[in-house]
């Protein structure tokens, strides 16, 4: 196959009008763009050329639509179901854990609004940081005290 060409060299050749036709083909696991560019057949590349490779058939009209191309050809003869990339479990694991705290921040700020919500409204009493202190080191010497008569 010849060398990719790139998708700024693709923009020009198609306002220039020098762009015959164009297929998104499939692939093993995705879709690749050939442009018939003259007498060649060409894949459209990466910035690093390299023949680049689309998830779905919607990236690669995507794509194909914002170089200026309004009518290509798909051909899905030689497609395959499958990944184009390895699986990240490490990119999974972040995303859930991210997730969770989303969640759990959600749910805090829930309690916080509800709590303020009741104090407002006088259903909940307000109680000062010395008083809870104080009530907190009460039954902890209650319990302390129950425990000692046990033994």
């Amino acid at each position: 196959m010849t060398r990719p060409i790139k998708i700024e060299t693709l923009r020009e050749l198609v306002s220039a009008g020098s762009v015959q036709s164009a297929t998104i083909m499939g692939q093993k696991g995705g879709y690749a763009v050939l442009v018939d560019v003259g007498m060649q057949q060409r894949p459209l590349g990466t910035k690093y050329g390299k023949a680049r490779m689309f998830a779905t058939t919607d990236t690669a009209v995507k794509a194909l639509r914002e170089i200026g191309m309004q009518r290509f050809k798909v051909d899905v003869t030689h497609y395959e179901p499958g990944s184009l990339r390895p699986g990240r479990p490490d990119t999974t694991r972040r995303a859930k854990e991210a997730a969770h705290r989303l969640e759990h921040d959600r749910w805090f700020r829930d309690q916080v609004q509800r709590t303020k919500a009741a104090i407002e409204a006088g259903t909940e009493p307000l109680i000062d940081g010395d008083t809870l202190w104080a009530e907190l080191t009460a039954e902890a010497e209650r319990m302390d005290a129950t425990r000692r008569a046990r033994k």
